[in-house]
């Protein structure tokens, strides 16, 4: 129970949330309703291939004027700084890394 009081208390949590926590089975909140999931893919571990600046990469290895990559498209997944034994949510800081990276590209390339 601690973890989940410690948990909203998360500002994000707080900000975002739809309802307000209830008891699950609490007839007041409504019925439960089911929703079935199927999960096609975890992670690509592949994507686009950049150079150090983002640039994306032809075939031959050339940069492709214009077209730049960031995030997962730009497939450091695999080969980032959590390798292949990522946990879900671990992409998010190779996400802003190569974000910010291509846009200091982008501002240099003005």
């Amino acid at each position: 129970m601690a973890g989940i009081r410690n948990s909203r208390r998360f500002l994000g949590d707080r900000l975002f949330r739809t309802v307000k926590p209830h008891r699950i089975l609490d007839p007041a909140a409504g019925p439960l309703i089911a929703v079935r999931l199927h999960v096609v893919t975890r992670k690509t571990l592949g994507g686009i291939q950049t150079n150090l600046s983002g640039q994306a990469l032809g075939h031959d290895g050339v940069p492709i004027p214009g077209l730049y990559a960031a995030g997962e498209a730009a497939g450091f997944g695999g080969g980032g700084a959590h390798g292949y034994n990522a946990l879900e949510g671990t992409f998010l800081g190779g996400c802003i890394f190569t974000g910010r990276t291509v846009g200091r590209s982008l501002a240099q390339a003005l």
